[in-house]
């Protein structure tokens, strides 16, 4: 598969996408961080948008984001610098290059993590997938680096998505945010990308079950039917 976007394109759309939050993403990152746990690990964190709500959970107790972008990254750093009161940082990587420091992949045994309890507790992916190179190359890092029987929250668009429709809802809240344009013209522009990946939900459960996961909930209540949530079990 070619690749979709260009870092560019995430580091360019990083401020305008940090400083809105449309209700119905604010609804879908609380319903994810109200049942994180322990060591939380963000997979395309971009620029950390849901870690607030993550680490005002009383039963997390530390969060990692993992994102490519330069420029996501580095907002994604000041964010957590505004909500110090437990450990959290980001790892600028590739997802499919994924180190978080917890274990050595290379030698990385999961017969071995599991006695010793190495790994996530609760991993998540709100909005990653669609933009991913290799869907199975990352969806191995990512079994991989949670904890045997911890919980992966999977979210990403299908082909119900109507991007036009939801930003218009969007600009009727939010048309006083300065940045709200530049949101509106950009997520047009990610939304037009013929290279883009919108998946229907029964394969999108194919490949969490091939890459090892067991499917705990699926559903489409998000977005308007728009999103495929998988609660997925390592």
């Amino acid at each position: 598969m070619s690749v979709a976007y260009k870092k560019a394109v995430w580091d360019e759309y990083s401020t305008a996408f940090l400083a809105v939050m449309p209700s119905k993403m604010l609804t879908l990152n609380k319903a994810v961080a109200a049942i994180a746990t322990g060591n939380v690990g963000d997979f395309g964190c971009g620029a950390a948008k849901i870690a607030p709500f993550i680490l005002n959970n009383p039963n997390v107790e530390q969060y990692t984001g993992i994102d490519s972008s330069p420029e996501m990254v580095k907002l994604a750093r000041w964010h957590l610098e505004q909500f110090p009161d437990k450990p959290s940082k980001i790892i600028e990587s590739k997802l499919e290059c994924l180190d978080t420091g917890i274990y050595d992949f290379e030698t990385f045994d999961r017969t071995e993590a599991k006695h010793k309890n190495i790994g996530f507790d609760y991993g998540l992916s709100i909005n990653s997938y669609y933009a991913w190179e290799s869907p199975k190359t990352i969806l191995d890092c990512i079994y991989n680096a949670l904890k045997p029987q911890a919980s992966f929250i999977l979210v990403t668009p299908n082909h119900q998505l109507d991007m036009v429709a939801l930003l218009d809802e969007a600009e009727r809240e939010l048309v006083a945010n300065p940045y709200f344009e530049s949101f509106k013209a950009q997520n047009i522009d990610i939304e037009n990308n013929k290279k883009a990946v919108r998946i229907d939900m029964d394969e999108l459960i194919d490949q969490a079950r091939n890459t090892g996961f067991k499917v705990i909930e699926a559903h489409q209540r998000f977005y308007d039917q728009g999103l495929n949530y998988l609660h997925l079990k390592a």
